[in-house]
């Protein structure tokens, strides 16, 4: 017994010499980096701090993919990915639902992946992008989602870059040059930007494609933004590299439109629940506008956390504001029409919660990740439940109990409408007919008298058992 008891100490002894030997090493190399700052001399220094950079050396092979300790070589994908997961992110393990997308990517097939809003859909293309050998092309709708994810991806010491139009020409230069020379691991770019790459990348660098917020090839595509139509022929010309979709809300027909524009046959699909047990819906018929902003304060008040208020108009949305303000909240607006700069600020103050009312037009939503956000009211009615169940979803991503309520008065189904365009469209088209359902199934759900979450479900496919929070069936 004395013998075993001592082997025992001397082995957690070792262990704890060896991890803090480690931890020295890597606080060293980041103190090293905080020190040095940013360079554009080093291969990777451009985009993160030197230090941070050697950490991220020590950690790859010679052709840029991960390898753990030879001498604790995890035995499958999911630990290797487990692992790249505890180093670079310090997460001790992967979620259930991001397991089998990332084992599908690694595995070489395609994949839809339809998760939950919070529920760590960019680590399903961020770690296989750290373990394959190329570049990972990663297309996404919106400057500002870019700008967050590669963001934190350097301050992890992950070499990741954008592409967009708030840069200038010397810039793009040298991010495009450091994706030919293999100096990234991830390239953010928006559809637009896809017919370039074939010309600038060989498509033996590209190891895999990921379509961030993938719904928009069936929302954003047939007028807004055209080029999410072309994703799949542009992925032809790439070389059909292994191509993951991932989204987190998608009606069953969205979803097959989906896999038919990016061309997969055989892919893997992983849809999880919609539900979320710790929102709260509610709908709330008003007499006037002036009665929806009174309903709205005293919601507001005494809130503990921050709040989000959708607006359907940007005049809706500066209106708001300023009443907000006079009121005695510290609300902004939020909307396309605000300079770039500003709506950086903006997004930054509301994050750091300097700002605790963030009144927006839907340009405000995906990709903003705070946990605290208590309240998600809408002053008007979204055209698409789609939208309303994504915006809504900005609630409670810490799992945290939270209210999502939606004031309307009767005019609202009449904007509605005006604004989804199903009046411009042909009338015998399948896109009217997507449009026609959508305001459908938004007018059952704030006025008719059935469980507001089975309405919202069951539009995305989903059977619901149970009502874990509305007010039809409190």
């Amino acid at each position: 017994t004395l013998i075993c008891v001592s082997l025992a100490g001397l082995l957690v002894g070792f262990s704890v010499r060896v991890r803090a030997k480690r931890r020295s090493r890597l606080a060293r190399h980041r103190a090293q980096g905080a020190s040095l700052g940013f360079s554009v001399g080093g291969s990777w220094a451009f985009f993160a701090p030197v230090g941070v950079i050697r950490c991220w050396m020590d950690v790859v092979d010679g052709a840029g993919c991960w390898m753990q300790d030879p001498h604790q070589a995890p035995t499958s994908k999911i630990e290797q990915a487990e692992a790249v997961v505890a180093e670079v992110w310090g997460y001790t393990g992967l979620r259930p639902a991001q397991r089998r997308p990332i084992l599908a990517v690694l595995s070489g097939r395609d994949c839809l992946a339809v998760l939950p809003t919070g529920g760590g859909k960019s680590l399903c293309f961020q770690v296989p992008a750290l373990m394959l050998p190329g570049l990972t092309i990663v297309v996404s709708p919106l400057i500002s989602l870019m700008q967050d994810q590669v963001g934190a991806l350097r301050r992890r010491g992950v070499p990741a870059a954008y592409l967009s139009s708030t840069q200038d020409a010397e810039l793009q230069k040298a991010v495009w040059n450091r994706a030919r020379t293999g100096h990234l691991k991830l390239l953010y770019v928006a559809p637009e930007r896809m017919s370039r790459l074939a010309s600038e990348l060989e498509p033996s660098q590209i190891s895999l494609l990921a379509i961030d917020e993938a719904h928009c090839i069936s929302e954003w595509g047939h007028d807004f933004r055209p080029h999410f139509r072309s994703i799949g022929k542009h992925r032809t010309r790439l070389g059909s590299p292994g191509t993951i979709a991932l989204t987190a809300t998608a009606t069953p027909a969205t979803r097959r439109d989906i896999a038919t524009v990016l061309g997969f046959s055989n892919h893997v699909r992983v849809t999880t629940s919609f539900d979320r047990p710790n929102l709260t819906f509610e709908a709330v018929r008003c007499t006037s506008e002036s009665e929806k902003l009174h309903r709205l304060k005293l919601r507001l008040r005494g809130l503990d956390g921050t709040a989000i208020v959708y607006a359907p108009t940007r005049n809706r949305v500066d209106g708001v504001a300023t009443v907000l303000r006079r009121w005695g909240f510290n609300a902004a607006p939020y909307h396309a029409a605000l300079p770039a700069g500003a709506r950086r600020a903006l997004l930054r103050r509301f994050l750091s919660g300097d700002i605790r009312v963030m009144v927006a037009t839907n340009a405000f939503g995906m990709g903003i990740d705070k946990a605290d956000v208590r309240l998600v009211a809408h002053v008007g009615i979204p055209a698409r439940p789609e939208s309303y169940y994504q915006e809504a979803g900005r609630a409670g991503r810490d799992g945290k109990p939270s209210v999502c309520i939606l004031y309307w008065v009767k005019k609202d189904l009449k904007l509605a409408r005006f604004l989804s365009g199903a009046d411009r469209v042909p009338a015998r088209s399948r896109q009217r007919a997507v449009k026609m359902a959508g305001l459908a199934t938004m007018k059952r759900y704030v006025s008719g008298r059935s469980c507001r979450r089975r309405v919202l479900l069951g539009y995305l496919g989903e059977r619901l058992v149970n009502c874990s929070g509305c007010d039809r069936c409190r």
